[in-house]
């Protein structure tokens, strides 16, 4: 490891560091990620596109502990 962080001049700590976060970063997209085949994205996309229906107990949830104060 002494030789890559010489070639890069930086030291290990660095070299380290920079390399697992690089990783880390690879790691976390890897599963952020949503990957659906053609079938299951027209089923998302059609679930979208119906008309929103109100959940009565959210819309109780938000009204005891609002985050935006209503107009």
């Amino acid at each position: 490891m002494n030789e890559a962080a010489d070639l890069e001049d930086t030291t290990v700590t660095a070299f380290v560091l920079d390399t697992v976060t690089a990783r880390a970063k690879r790691v976390v997209k890897q599963h952020q990620d949503l990957v659906l085949s053609n079938e299951a994205f027209d089923r998302f996309i059609a679930e979208l596109d119906k008309p929103a229906e109100r959940v009565p107990e959210l819309v109780e949830l938000f009204k005891r502990n609002p985050k935006i104060p209503e107009r």
